[in-house]
């Protein structure tokens, strides 16, 4: 039950800023924040040797926001173009990482596999990670709802929202930042590589679907939580990792409503044809 809980927290908890960051175009930034965090986890627990003390999600948040900052310097200098910016910096910091969990964290549970796609069944021993998640949850839900109409009007038009009166430098930030918390956050459940899929891949399903950002944002908290609970009970089944099993069950989601759509689009479009060649022929 603890693993349930843990999976619909997480799927919840990554589904609220990841909706912003798909209407944005950044996905990809939780790609590279989330394999930058690893070398804050490493890093931090080196200075505080142990790897179970709380204050990793630190090191970690700093890590993670570092990808934030570099890349807008980089960006600055307008030799940079597209996301090369994040793509300059994250590799690097990635491998650091790695290099640092094989030599100094050799002989400590702290495997490269887990870094990579995490895992809900050993983080469920643990309650205190499921008292953060749920933490995390809670400060993302408050966030979005605190700051809903200026982050959608920054979001849409930035130009406009700042003669508002926001100040779009520090909302973008305040976001990245969450982003980089919930990135931290869920580390130990989804690891630096499905974290990408629990964020951006129920928002990308309900942006085929909805035409508010409200809509878009229930579609993908309703679509984080049926696969978090379908995802779930076929690991349960298959005896197959959860968070993977979880992003499986995402992607197919995905496809069917892409299919979906195409279907009714291709439906329309034929029955429009057909009543302009009826009524050419009347004529």
């Amino acid at each position: 039950m603890t693993v349930f809980v843990l999976a619909l927290a997480t799927a919840l908890m990554c589904a609220l800023p990841g909706t912003f960051l798909v209407l944005r175009r950044q996905s990809m930034l939780v790609d590279a924040m989330s394999h930058a965090a690893l070398p804050g986890i490493v890093l931090a627990a080196l200075v505080l040797g142990s790897i179970n003390s709380p204050f990793l999600i630190l090191g970690a948040g700093a890590a993670a926001m570092l990808v934030v900052f570099g890349a807008q310097w980089l960006r600055s200098t307008g030799r940079i173009t597209g996301d090369a910016d994040q793509a300059l910096i994250f590799p690097g910091l990635f491998s650091v990482g790695i290099i640092l969990i094989s030599t100094r964290f050799a002989k400590v549970h702290l495997h490269e596999d887990a870094v990579i796609v995490g895992d809900l069944n050993f983080a469920a021993f643990d309650l205190t990670y499921l008292r953060l998640l749920l933490g995390v949850l809670a400060l993302n839900a408050l966030f979005l709802l605190i700051s809903y109409r200026p982050l959608a009007a920054a979001t849409f038009d930035e130009g406009y929202a700042r003669t508002r009166g926001v100040a779009t430098s520090a909302l973008n930030y305040a976001l990245m930042a969450l982003v980089a918390l919930t990135v931290v956050a869920a580390f130990n459940a989804a690891g630096a590589v499905l974290v990408v899929a629990l964020m951006i891949v129920p928002p990308a399903t309900a942006l085929l679907i909805a035409r508010t950002v409200p809509q878009m944002l229930a579609i993908s908290l309703v679509i984080a939580a049926a696969s978090a609970a379908a995802g779930f009970w076929l690991a349960y089944v298959t005896d197959a990792a959860t968070s993977a099993t979880m992003a499986a069950v995402q992607g197919a989601i995905f496809v069917l409503a892409w299919g979906a759509l195409r279907i009714v689009r291709l439906r329309t479009h034929c029955a429009t044809y057909n009543s302009d060649q009826r009524g050419a022929r009347s004529t």
